[in-house]
């Protein structure tokens, strides 16, 4: 069932992606609603889903994560259709892995991460090669980055966004 956002949730949004810690009032001086009509907005785009969530932005490298890093895992042969949900687990609990994507190729896994050194990377391939059903893993280093977004754009011309379904 689609679930049509009009103009001035997509403007909401819009400016909440700018500034998550936006006053209602200011978002309503924007888009001429009142700010209690502009809470009750953004309330239901919580509760559909289509706002996940507010965090703040960390810059990684004020935090010593000057490393950026993409890592491609393999499984074993015979484990890539295993149920991999223990070596997702432990990936996934690293400290310094931002990222874990399932994709198809050459590869099963992508993972992003940020460590402090190139000895602090060098230790994490390890403890992850280490688990039990990864048989590979290639490592891209990042040079620079020149875009990363932390959220995906506001459709503004889109006439319907389908709804978001709840796990």
């Amino acid at each position: 069932m689609a679930t049509g956002l009009d103009g001035i949730d997509r403007k909401v949004l819009q400016l909440l992606r700018e500034d998550g810690r936006m006053p209602h009032a200011t978002i309503a001086k924007e888009v001429g609603l009142s700010a209690p009509a502009v809470h009750e907005r953004v309330r239901k785009l919580e509760q559909r889903g289509i706002i996940a969530g507010y965090h703040a932005v960390i810059d990684p490298e004020a935090m010593g994560r000057v490393h950026a890093a993409f890592i491609q895992v393999t499984l074993a042969d015979g484990e890539e259709f295993a149920i991999d949900d223990p070596i997702v687990a432990r990936i996934c609990e690293e400290p310094d892995v931002l990222e874990f994507h399932r994709i198809a190729g050459q590869d099963c896994y992508l993972v992003k991460v940020r460590t402090g050194t190139n000895k602090d990377l060098e230790q994490l391939l390890r403890r992850i090669r280490m688990i039990h059903g990864v048989s590979r893993t290639r490592t891209t280093m990042v040079l620079s980055t020149e875009l990363e977004k932390p959220s995906i754009e506001v459709p503004l011309d889109t006439p319907e966004i389908e709804e978001v379904r709840q796990p």
